[in-house]
This record gives C-alpha cells, structure tokens and sequence, in this order.
C-alpha cells in the first residue's frame, strides 16, 4: 500500500517538473533574445554648415519646379542649385572690405564721397554717387577678367596674336537691388572665334559702407566655383536668380 502511494506521488510530480523545466527554458530563451543588441540605424547629419556666408541671408524663393537652394556644404561661399538630389550648379558670394579695394574708394572720392563707415551710403543723398563708383569697379573688373582669361576685345581681334582668341562681350551695367542695397548687376560671354560659347558669366555688385558684395555665377566649363556644369540649366536659373539676389537678407 505504501509503495502504490510513492507511485501515485511520483506520477503527479512528474508534470510538475516537465512544466517546471519547460517554463525555466522558455524563460532563459526570453532572456536572451531580450538581451540581444539590436543593432542601430546609422544617421546621417543634416545640419547646414555654419560657416556657410549664405546662412541666415535667404528668403523663400520661387524657383523651377522640383529645385532647391541651400548653403553648400564644405564650401564657405557657394549656394548650391540642385534637383533630384544632384547639384546642378553653385553660385559664388565674395565679401571684399572696402580696405583691401583701392580702386573703389578712389572712384568714390572722384564721385565726392569720403570714405565713412558712418555714412548711410543708401540713402538718397549718394545712391546715385555710389552707383557710379560701383559701375567704375565693375569696369575694372572686366578688365581683370579679360587679361586673366587672356580675352580680347571685338576691336582687338585683327591684333590678336591667335585665331583661337576667344571674344570678350559684355553686357550693359544696369541697377539692381540686392536686398536692401542698391546695387549694379552686370556680365559678359566669352565666345570662340571658330563658333561656340566659351563662357558665359553673371555678376551682382553692391556696397554697404563696409565691404563690396560680389555674387556671381555663370557657366564655364573650366571653373569649378559659380558655375553651372550646362548651360541649359544656367539659361533656366537665370531668371530666377534676379530674385534670389534681390530677397537677400542684406546689410547683414
């Protein structure tokens, strides 16, 4: 009888241990795929570079369909034009401090103009005045350009030492706003004698009483800095820039 009621015990134990062990195997297995790292998608930065000159200067823009403006990254001048997540082309923006620009604050005295950071060369009394120094500038620049890229002139061409000379024209200086400034926009193409376009540049030029504002683009196969790779997509931001240029948050 007593061995009939060991038997008995032992048969009821024996569920309890299989549940037992059961639920002890189910737990440790939890408590490893709990403890598993879980690995970790990587991100990727989006902040804008901050010394970026472009940052806190751009307003809400319409632009072609589908493009986007924004502070190139690694480039401390250039606004990069993109679409489908490829950069189509930059445009480049020079601060000059009207110290390191003797030609500008001569044609500024011959306009009647002392040199002042205290003077609000916006106002109406010298727009006109500083308007013509800015054109003085622009015309020195040209200048600059033509000798560095080694252009000539429609009335040097017979005098040139090549046939292969490329023809430096340029387009007439007009006003332009740049922000709040009164500024002068200005170009010129650089065209081959045997055919075809060699260069083709747009320039944005105003004065704050501190330093010379210099916002060019253009197309132009060898520069890699205010540039656009196609002329068709520099033909198509053109007028567009007009804008981008004028709704600048300028003086800083």
């Amino acid at each position: 009888m007593l061995r009939l009621y060991h038997v008995l015990i032992g048969f009821i134990l024996i569920p309890i241990g299989i549940t037992t062990a059961a639920s002890y195997f189910s737990a440790k297995k939890d408590t490893q795929a709990s403890s598993a790292k879980i690995p970790t998608p990587a991100v990727t930065s989006q902040k804008p570079n901050q010394d970026n000159i472009w940052n806190n200067l751009l307003e809400n823009n319409s632009l072609p369909e589908g493009w986007k403006i924004n502070p190139c990254e690694n480039k401390k001048s250039l606004l990069c034009i993109s679409a489908n997540e490829k950069i189509l082309g930059t445009v480049e923006m020079k601060i000059l401090p009207v110290k390191t620009q003797p030609n500008f604050q001569k044609a500024l005295l011959n306009t009647g103009i002392p040199i002042d950071q205290n003077i609000n060369y916006q106002s109406p009394k010298y727009i006109s005045q500083v308007t013509t120094a800015l054109n003085s500038w622009v015309q020195n620049y040209y200048g600059v350009i033509a000798k560095k890229r080694k252009y000539v002139y429609n009335d040097e061409l017979k005098t040139a030492k090549t046939a292969d000379g490329i023809l430096f024209s340029t387009y007439p200086l007009q006003k332009a706003q740049v922000g709040k400034l009164q500024g002068v926009t200005f170009g010129f193409t650089g065209i081959k004698q045997k055919g075809g376009l060699r260069e083709q540049y747009r320039g944005y030029v105003a004065f704050d009483g501190k330093a010379i504002y210099l916002i060019s683009t253009g197309f132009d196969a060898a520069s890699s800095n205010g540039n656009f790779e196609k002329l068709e997509n520099f033909s198509i931001f053109q007028p567009y820039l007009n804008s981008v240029v004028a709704n600048l948050k300028l003086p800083n």
